[in-house]
């Protein structure tokens, strides 16, 4: 994805959680979670800071340059190989229900195996690093020079949301040299984008409505005005689809079904189109239809991603249960 594509999908995930109808509670017992609350504490957080989302989101591309390596999980067909494990997802995440019921790898149970990429770790490690850069700055007293400051740790966060995004991006997913029509689709979402808000490209940032988001052209695009729909109306479920997930079985997740969507997106007769020969076949009449999937999608990962760490981190510290014995995270 493009650069004010990743910023207005972190953007999109902060409106999520500030927006959409979060449950109070999520869990029983022992790990029950106050989500409605961390929620909006971190809506309220994240406003000090967005002025860094598009320089934050960006940074994997533009500074650290590892999209070689940490920014696709990348499968591939392997017709001999034995059956294939299906991993499990939240139900409200589209491209999963979609794939389940629609793609042949799912119907036929054909044997795909992992091939490269690690951006399944690298977002595992993200949601790390910012717990313990919170803790750092939570122990330390104001004004030691090792403290992070929150303009840092807000950073992270945008960071983080780079390579969630790319996990939900099909053709980050497969082994397929496509190229051409990787950067064509990105294009478009990218032109989309840029078309439905004002965005102030001298100070590299978005312009903001009352509420404090992006602000919308009077020529938003059916398919960005579809996510933002989504994104508000669909139910949001705090957990990771299965209780013994964490970020990075969730990812593993994630890539699976877009590794399936790829092929569905750009099947083996189309291959590696320019996106004038893309738009004439059959495959592009879902473009905008799976487009909003997948985006969707990508906004509630990152929203869900996001909160977990929040949590894990207030739990810790600032808002530790009065029985709590610690961090005991494994999630």
């Amino acid at each position: 994805m493009k650069k004010f594509t990743h910023a207005w999908l972190a953007m999109m995930a902060m409106k999520r959680l500030d927006q959409a109808a979060i449950p109070e509670v999520e869990g029983t017992g022992s790990s029950t979670k106050e989500v409605a609350k961390y929620a909006r504490t971190l809506v309220r957080w994240f406003k000090n800071y967005r002025d860094f989302v598009v320089q934050g989101a960006w940074y994997p591309d533009e500074v650290f340059c590892d999209q070689g390596v940490s920014h696709g999980l990348k499968y591939t067909i392997f017709e001999a190989g034995e059956k294939p494990t299906f991993m499990t997802l939240p139900s409200t995440m589209e491209v999963y229900s979609l794939m389940k019921a629609q793609s042949s790898i799912v119907k036929k149970k054909i044997p795909f195996i992992y091939s490269k990429g690690n951006l399944q770790d690298r977002c595992d490690a993200m949601a790390h690093t910012i717990v313990d850069n919170f803790k750092i700055q939570y122990h330390e007293e104001k004004g030691n020079p090792i403290l992070p400051s929150s303009t840092h740790m807000a950073m992270r966060f945008y960071i983080m949301s780079h390579y969630l995004a790319d996990g939900h991006m099909p053709l980050h997913c497969d082994t397929r040299s496509l190229s051409t029509i990787h950067a064509a689709i990105e294009k478009s979402w990218e032109d989309q984008v840029k078309k439905s808000y004002r965005i102030d490209t001298r100070n590299n940032r978005f312009y903001y409505d009352p509420d404090g988001y992006p602000l919308a052209t009077d020529k938003m695009t059916d398919l960005i005005k579809a996510v933002e729909e989504r994104i508000i109306n669909r139910p949001f479920i705090y957990g990771w689809g299965n209780s013994k997930y964490g970020t990075r079985d969730y990812m593993t997740a994630v890539a699976q079904y877009s590794f399936m969507l790829a092929q569905e997106m750009v099947p083996t007769d189309v291959g590696n189109a320019t996106w004038a020969k893309y738009k004439e076949t059959e495959a592009y009449q879902h473009f905008d239809e799976y487009s909003v999937k997948l985006l969707a999608d990508a906004v509630d990962s990152i929203a869900r991603a996001w909160l977990h760490v929040w949590i894990r981190y207030r739990e810790w510290g600032p808002d530790k249960p009065k029985s709590g014995t610690g961090d005991n995270y494994s999630k």
